[in-house]
């Protein structure tokens, strides 16, 4: 019976010593809010929600409102943003960064309508948060994500009316 109770033991130790080492070469936390950004908006460009859908928290809000995490993974993969954050350097306060800048969205219209989107939108915040995660499965860790963008009160109207029905936004609320 003290066998198992020690392989156990012994994982567990192996486990905390991998997690030590690794925190103690881990970047500082401005670095791995601009990697959680850049690893995003990369993910975005090529129209993978996977790559963006890991680095948005389950509680993400946009002006107050929550936001469907699968509705935005769709609307990442059918239409590809071209997001650009034009100032990318964090204020970390605790457990929470905040960016704000301005940031211009590109969108390629469906086959058809001929049209596109390109607008620069002034004054947004984004705010990451720290959350708990795994690493590998079963490694606690915790992961910089994106819980909060703060915009101008007239632009999601304006961004919706410049969209209008493309892209299905109306299912999360632009």
């Amino acid at each position: 019976m003290k066998k198992p109770i020690l392989i156990v033991a012994a994982i567990l130790v192996v486990l905390v010593g991998v997690r030590v080492i690794m925190s103690l070469g881990a970047p500082d936390d401005r670095k791995l809010v601009r990697e959680a950004l850049a690893e995003s908006i990369k993910a975005s460009k090529e129209g993978r929600p996977g790559g963006v859908m890991d680095k948005i928290s389950d509680k993400l809000t946009v002006n107050n409102e929550r936001f469907n995490k699968g509705s935005i993974g769709n609307w990442i993969r059918d239409m590809k943003p071209d997001v650009e954050v034009l100032k990318q350097d964090p204020v970390i306060i605790g457990e929470e960064a905040q960016i704000t800048s301005p940031v211009r969205v590109k969108l390629s219209m469906p086959i058809g309508t001929g049209s596109a989107f390109d607008q620069t939108i002034e004054g947004v915040t984004l705010v990451f948060a720290k959350e708990s995660a795994m690493d590998w499965l079963v490694i606690p860790t915790t992961k910089w994500r994106l819980k909060e963008v703060k915009l101008p009160d007239d632009v999601m109207s304006q961004f919706s009316a410049g969209l209008g029905n493309f892209g299905g936004l109306g299912s999360f609320g632009l």
